[in-house]
């Protein structure tokens, strides 16, 4: 395992995260780091909350529509259903922070594939289960709530 790839990749995604918190809050209203509060911990699946939305935040080095599908782990839309059945009025949302745009898929909104997906180019393979949305599933974030 390439561990100083690995480092320098996460420090690219939370520093990506901390760019456009405002651009979330915005949206969502004010968030706080699940990483921050000891409920959730540095390992929560999820980035971002509040009392309404849970948010998981990925940060790709890719156009928006540069495949025909983006993906995020199996274990975040199970730990997704478990917040769900806890608290009915939430929301969920998985976001991509891309190179073009921000883009995001709500929490079962639409059909979607669970395969196996990852990388290779630290030096091990890191294959995992994920969801795999198609691409006209997935929304622009400037168009949230205006079709609700």
């Amino acid at each position: 395992m390439d561990y100083k790839k690995q480092r320098k990749d996460l420090k690219f995604g939370f520093k990506s995260e901390k760019d456009i918190h405002k651009i979330l809050e915005d949206k969502f209203g004010e968030l706080k780091n699940t990483a921050d509060d000891e409920k959730y911990g540095k390992y929560f699946e999820f980035d971002k909350y509040n009392d309404n939305y849970f948010i998981e935040m990925k940060t790709r080095r890719i156009l928006h529509n540069q495949y025909p599908t983006l993906f995020f782990g199996e274990n975040k839309l199970k730990k997704g259903d478990k917040l769900l059945q806890e608290n009915p009025h939430m929301k969920i949302f998985y976001l991509w922070k891309c190179n073009d745009k921000i883009v995001y898929w709500q929490h079962r909104s639409s059909p979607f594939n669970i395969c196996p997906r990852g990388r290779w180019d630290r030096g091990k393979q890191e294959i995992d289960d994920c969801v795999d949305i198609q691409q006209k599933y997935i929304k622009s974030l400037d168009k949230l709530f205006e079709e609700e």
